[in-house]
Parts: structure tokens; C-alpha cells; sequence
């Protein structure tokens, strides 16, 4: 048999051992112990990433069709310099990560003015003497132009929807420039219209994004790349789909028809009530001509009067 990993040559006669020797056998078993919980955990936490990624890409190709490959990966500025901070290989793990469907990593205009605005600040608060390559910001700036397409500012929508203005609350007029278009590119049509996965460490964007339907969303763990779960509003929007789909067959049911099963849905009710009261009142019939009398009914318990052995009689 085996033993905490070990085979049965380890659990020989320890009442024959000296304490060495079992202060020995003692430090096998914590080194296997250790050698086993320090290095199994890190690849199960992968294949379970590996995992969670595959569910919620095919929940999204299931319910929002138009998120599918190609995928456009819209990228903000705290990303990008979160990933060169971390000396995260972007296209390799993006790559990992959606199943090596094709991908596209878009910026938007505004972004690259946010970082470059922040490269110079860098620059002027450090010494001349310092070297580019120790400039985050700057070299973020030069990733989105050399790996990303730019989306222009005359492409981005306004906002003008007041619902998505409520949900997001607050937070919506805290946003900077950058963070404003990349929420109104993301939420067009209301759904994701355009379809894209936005990868973000702002925490405030991201809270705004969880809040509408359909908006896939990265963000890094240190050096992991995260493909986050579903929200509740894409998982309650789909819900809402699910039944309107179930009360209308599809989508293929007219208004005539739907009153017209209404009608007869509501005839069956009816005649099943009325077999109800029939049954019942055969079983009263035959109750009466079995046993004779009244049909017996459970009626409720009424209360009555003490027990006269239990009370006290009364003193003369």
C-alpha cells in the first residue's frame, strides 16, 4: 500500500527503530509532504484558468454571436503599463488565452495622449541622466503604436444614452478622457455592439463595464492574464432572452397566435378543475354507499376540558 506518497517500504516496523532512525523517516515524509503541496497546487491552478477561460468563451459565442474570432482586444493605458511593469508577454498569453483564434489589439487615440502626457511628467520629475527604458509610460506608448491599431477620436460614439449615464452613477464623471471613450465604445448598441474584450486595471472603468450586458473583460494578476467571468447583468440579460424566447417559440409566434394559445391554455384549466370536482364528488358517493353516513372529511381537532384525574379535587 502507500502512505502519503510513499511506497510500503516506509511503513516497516517502527517499534524496532531507534529514535534516529525515525526522526529520519519523519523528515522523508515532510519533505514528500512539501515537495507535493508546493508544486502540485501551481499547475492545477493553470489547468483550472485554462478551464474557466474555455467556459466563458463559449458562453459568450452561445449568447452574443457577435463576439466571435476574429476578437478585438481594446486595450486602456493602466493595462499596458501594468503589463511592461511586469514584462508580461501580451501576445503570447492573449493568444493562450482565447484558444489561438485570431486577435486584434486596439487603442484608442485618447490613450495614447493620456500616456504620452504622463511620459513626459515622468521625464521632467527624474534626471537627465536617466535612461528611456526605465520610462514605463513611454514605452506603453510606443506598444500601442507599434502592436495596436488606433481608433481615432472621430470614431468613437458619444454619450447620449441617459440609462447607461444612470447605471454607471457616480464613477461616469470621474473618468478620464481615455476611460470615457474606451466605455463608450464598449457599451455602443447597449450590448457591445462593436464586440470588444477590454483589458483594464482600473478598478472604477472595470465596475462600470461589469454593470452592462456582454462586455468581456482582461485584467492582470501581477504577471497572470485574467479572463474574467460573465457578469450578472450579461448572465441576468440572457436570462431575460431565454424567457422571452420561451413565451413567444422562438421569436416565431404572432401576437394572434400567442392569444390563441392563451385561450386554449386557459380551457384546459378549466376543464381540469371541473375533472377535479367530479372525482371528488365520486369519491364522496361511493364513501356514503361503503361505509354510509357522510363523507369522511378530516376535520380539525377542537380543544377540550383538562383531564379530571390530573386536576386537583377541591377542598371542602
Amino acid at each position: 500500500t502507500m502512505r502519503h506518497g510513499l511506497p510500503s517500504a516506509f511503513s516497516i516496523q517502527r517499534r524496532s527503530l531507534h529514535t534516529g532512525q525515525k526522526l529520519k523517516l519523519k523528515r522523508a515524509f515532510l519533505l514528500v509532504n512539501y515537495f507535493r503541496d508546493s508544486h502540485f497546487p501551481a499547475s492545477t491552478m493553470r489547468h483550472g484558468r485554462a478551464k474557466a477561460s474555455r467556459r466563458t468563451l463559449q458562453f459568450y459565442r452561445l449568447n452574443a454571436p457577435h463576439l466571435k474570432s476574429p476578437y478585438k482586444l481594446l486595450l486602456d493605458g493602466t493595462f499596458l503599463v501594468s503589463s511592461i511593469r511586469n514584462k508580461v508577454p501580451l501576445y503570447e498569453r492573449f493568444a493562450k488565452t482565447l484558444q489561438h483564434e485570431d486577435f486584434t489589439c486596439y487603442v484608442t487615440r485618447s490613450t495614447l495622449e493620456e500616456l504620452e502626457t504622463l511620459s513626459k511628467s515622468k521625464n521632467n520629475s527624474t534626471t537627465a541622466d536617466s535612461d528611456e527604458n526605465d520610462n514605463p509610460f513611454a514605452q506603453a506608448r510606443q506598444y500601442g503604436l507599434d502592436e495596436c491599431e488606433i481608433i481615432e477620436n472621430d470614431r468613437i460614439p458619444s454619450t447620449n444614452n441617459g440609462d447607461t449615464t444612470k447605471r454607471v452613477g457616480k464613477a461616469f464623471k470621474n473618468f478620464s478622457q481615455a476611460s470615457l471613450d474606451i466605455f463608450n465604445i464598449a457599451t455602443e448598441g447597449g450590448n457591445n455592439r462593436k464586440a470588444y474584450f477590454v483589458a483594464t486595471q482600473d478598478d472604477a472603468l472595470a465596475d462600470a463595464l461589469r454593470g452592462m450586458p456582454y462586455v468581456p473583460l482582461f485584467r492582470l494578476g501581477r504577471a497572470v492574464l485574467l479572463l474574467e467571468s460573465p457578469s450578472s447583468a450579461s448572465r441576468s440579460y440572457t436570462g431575460n432572452i431565454e424567457q422571452t424566447k420561451l413565451a413567444s417559440a422562438g421569436g416565431l409566434m404572432t401576437a394572434e397566435e400567442r392569444k390563441m394559445v392563451d385561450k386554449v391554455n386557459k380551457k384546459d384549466k378549466l376543464k381540469r378543475k371541473e375533472m377535479r370536482l367530479e372525482e371528488q364528488k365520486k369519491m364522496e358517493k361511493r364513501s356514503r354507499h361503503e361505509i354510509g353516513g357522510g363523507f369522511n372529511t378530516r376535520r380539525k381537532k377542537k380543544a377540550k376540558g383538562p383531564n379530571p384525574l390530573s386536576c386537583k379535587s377541591k377542598k371542602g
